[in-house]
């Protein structure tokens, strides 16, 4: 019976206002068409109209939906106070999520001020709440009843109330501590906001946590200040840090130099640059550059450049005109308050943050970026040369990028070289120069660098030629090497001698043995092929700047924490990186437990549990590192016909507490150490000390 009056009563009404529902309806069909350009021919068929077919049904189903609430008395479209909603195009989020009935949605009951009984999961500290319990009141016929004041509640921090049934009085309970340094705040707030940061989800990931375990979450406003003082005592813990690793900088350059450590003398060091950015491409808002010391491997300083600030954004889509707008951001900028530092294009902010950084190195730790690490392709060290006016900034490679020219130089080589080659073969094939055989020159070349490099802080000028000329030895080896001849001896002539050696000729000829296969060499018309790309590779000013051995890996690492905190696939503002890379700082010198000095800035201190996952995580980073190290070192010795024998040493601590380490060392052939067990290759050794 309802619906048939319901249907009778939309007739009536559509004859009642047919000129308006038909004014309405039209309007709705009209907006978003295209007028047909006369030059053009009609298409066939039904013209394309920007809508898919599936969304087409959902929009009629929308219309009659919209036509029977529109014709009611009490529409909204009848009204022209309304009558401009009715105009406005719907949108395919729309049209997807429809609004829900208003009774089947939760009311606020808890944001009316009122007293209720308290739902859902709450963030309690037990020593506040154990006090709460032994201070309450309950008579002998009564029981507690525990209630929320919904009006004094503070984003994870609420306000309850132990309350006896019988008497009805009432003990307070706030479920978080107050904290006062800083700014006034809980410590609840203050210890969630620090792990949205931490973690990489921000305000979005802590609403999402909250709305599924049914709690009430932190206002934008408040998580966005608390934001500010996290990044306040995170920024200092940071600059403690890099202050540290400059004085130990400092005394590693004065141990290898003989001489006494004074705080007055500037040293010149060799630092690893590098930038990266928020954003793949070249339309990032925020980049960041960190120094790197070559010698110790610690971060010594680092810059952050943002293109963007967010409370300007937001100011000026609610200034009404621009002069408005410039009036405010005038006063903006005056109190150090914006973000934007930085106004040119993306890929500058590299060259921009070096010239930042090596004009306050004297400064904040007395030292000279005199050697600089960087990218063939980089900007940055024209940037810097002359800031130290008299010394010029030098520019070393990186070792990992001139190994990749090799294989970048070989692969060119073999796409541009068309037709057959002198011995009426092409380049590639089966036995000819295929990418399997680039890769393991590559590799050759990369070792016939880094076997020869320099680890001193200052090498002499007589050491880095010798180091050079041996290099040049060891590059045009693996030209001869690689290339097939009938006199192994002149073949194999520039190769390393003995047991060490990476050429199975001159293993076979130190050991006795017989292990080298001539078959698997290239045919000699590619000698002459081969030569001018060997011969650029071991240009002499090319290997000087290599003799450091040095490379952008502890950047790339460094780098990757960065962006492990703010996720490149979600926006974050100047400020969130800022935290993020001043986290990734102290991560990278000190581990997790750098943690347990913020939270102490910041007055909410470590406790038990805080303490035994970072000692555990660090245990793990430690474990993780020494595993891979031992079976690199493994792999690579069995490769050569050496076995590797794991040692496990334990001992104990003057603690009483036992600890396991695990090291790794090596054996030539089948020499076979005391204590061993077992008779596979893969060795164990318990040794107690």
């Amino acid at each position: 019976m309802g619906k048939h009056v319901t249907a009778f009563t939309y007739i009536l009404d559509k004859k009642s206002s047919n000129r308006e529902f038909l004014a309405t309806k039209f309007k709705l069909k009209m907006t978003g068409t295209k007028h047909r350009s006369q030059y053009r021919k009609k298409r066939k068929g039904n013209a394309f109209t920007g809508v898919q077919k599936h969304a087409k049904k959902v929009r009629k189903t929308s219309l009659k939906e919209s036509e029977i609430t529109q014709s009611t008395p009490s529409s909204a479209c009848g009204q022209s106070s309304s009558s401009s909603k009715c105009d406005e195009p719907i949108s395919a989020s729309r049209l997807k999520m429809r609004p829900q009935n208003s009774s089947d949605c939760p009311s606020n009951s808890l944001d009316d001020g009122e007293t209720v009984q308290s739902e859902g999961y709450r963030l309690v500290d037990l020593k506040k709440f154990s006090s709460t319990l032994s201070e309450a009141h309950v008579c002998d016929e009564g029981h507690l009843n525990l209630k929320e004041n919904s009006s004094m509640r503070s984003g994870l921090m609420s306000d309850l109330s132990v309350e006896c049934s019988s008497c009805s009085e009432a003990t307070s309970l706030k479920t978080s501590s107050s904290v006062t340094n800083q700014g006034q705040s809980f410590d609840v707030n203050r210890r969630a906001v620090y792990h949205s940061l931490e973690t990489g989800g921000g305000y979005e990931g802590l609403v999402s946590f909250c709305s599924i375990m049914n709690m009430p979450c932190i206002s934008s406003a408040a998580y966005y200040k608390l934001v500010d003082t996290i990044l306040v005592a995170q920024e200092a813990e940071a600059k403690d840090e890099m202050q540290q690793a400059s004085q130990r900088l400092r005394d590693y350059i004065f141990k290898e130099n003989g001489e006494k450590n004074c705080d007055d003398v500037v040293v010149d060091v060799a630092v690893s640059f590098d930038g990266t950015w928020a954003k793949r491409g070249f339309t990032s808002l925020t980049g960041v550059v960190f120094v790197l010391a070559v010698d110790t491997g610690e971060v010594l300083d680092y810059h952050v450049l943002s293109k963007e600030c967010r409370k300007c954004t937001m100011k000026k889509s609610r200034c009404k005109t621009d002069k408005e707008f410039e009036e405010w951001q005038i006063e903006h900028i005056s109190s150090n308050q914006c973000d934007i530092n930085f106004t040119g294009s993306s890929p500058a902010m590299e060259a921009e943050g070096a010239k930042i950084l090596w004009s306050r190195s004297v400064e904040l730790h007395k030292i000279r970026y005199k050697w600089m690490v960087c990218d063939g392709d980089s900007k940055a060290h024209a940037a810097v040369e002359d800031t130290y006016d008299e010394c010029k900034v030098e520019k070393l490679d990186c070792v990992g990028h001139v190994q990749k020219r090799m294989g970048k130089h070989l692969m060119n080589l073999k796409s541009t070289t068309k037709g057959k080659l002198a011995d009426g073969k092409s380049i590639g094939g089966q036995g000819r120069l295929t990418e399997v055989r680039i890769k393991r020159i590559q590799r050759y070349y990369g070792l016939a660098i880094r076997q020869n490099t320099l680890k001193k802080a200052h090498p002499t000028e007589n050491e880095v030629n010798v180091a050079v000329y041996t290099m040049k030895k060891n590059i045009i080896a693996i030209l001869h090497h690689s290339i097939q001849s009938k006199d192994l001896a002149k073949q194999h002539r520039f190769c390393p001698v003995g047991e060490s050696s990476w050429c199975k000729w001159q293993q076979d000829i130190a050991t006795g043995t017989n292990t080298y296969k001539p078959d698997d060499c290239l045919p000699g018309v590619f000698c002459d092929l081969l030569s001018p790309t060997f011969m650029t590779l071991s240009e002499s000013k090319l290997l000087e700047r290599c003799v450091r051995g040095a490379t952008q890996n502890r950047n790339e690492c460094i780098n990757a924490l960065v962006w492990a905190r703010c996720p490149k696939n979600k926006h974050h503002g100047a400020k969130s990186v800022r935290c993020a890379v001043a986290s990734s700082v102290c991560h990278f010198h000190s581990g997790a437990s750098s943690k347990e000095r913020v939270m102490e800035r910041l007055s909410i201190p470590a406790g038990v549990f805080t303490k035994q996952a970072s000692a555990r995580k660090d245990k793990r980073r430690i474990r993780k590192i020494c595993t891979n190290l031992v079976m690199n070192t493994r792999n690579r010795k069995q490769s050569r016909g050496e076995y590797t024998w794991v040692i496990y040493a334990r001992c104990r601590d003057g603690i009483g507490q036992e600890r396991t380490g695990l090291f790794g060392t090596k054996f030539i052939k089948s020499e076979k150490p005391s204590g061993c067990e077992g008779t596979s290759e893969k060795k164990k050794i318990l040794v107690d000390y």
